[in-house]
């Protein structure tokens, strides 16, 4: 896998999309160093003053003196709340009134009463 390098940062090589992405270090603070993602293609065309290639690994072109707090994750869409309950929904899918009109339903009751369930539907 190549690596680009040009004057202003390092350029990843093209993602499945097609757009660089430059990653260049900004001073957040003057002792604390954070890097920056920016797109490179935001004019159209791709950088091409002065790009050397060199064959690296990712994980090897990522600077030593970066502290994980400047790698930080990007927050996506929130999971984990799509159960949203609502009594309508339920009461026509388990209520009684659905279970006494299907032969299926019935059985359901039947297997409940036999049972000794104390509530026999919603």
């Amino acid at each position: 896998m190549a690596l680009f390098t040009g004057r202003l940062g390092r350029l990843w090589p093209l993602p499945p999309g097609g757009r660089f992405f430059l990653l260049q270090h900004v001073p957040a603070s003057p002792s604390q160093p954070r890097a920056i993602s920016i797109l490179s293609d935001a004019l159209g065309q791709p950088p091409s003053t002065s790009l050397s290639f060199r064959s690296a690994g990712i994980f090897q072109s990522i600077p030593r003196h970066l502290s994980p707090w400047s790698l930080q994750q990007i927050r996506t869409k929130a999971r984990g709340n799509e159960y949203q309950p609502k009594n309508l929904k339920r009461k026509r899918t388990h209520g009684w009134i659905k279970r006494i009109r299907t032969p299926s339903g019935i059985e359901v009751i039947l297997r409940r009463v036999l049972k000794g369930r104390k509530s026999l539907s919603h």
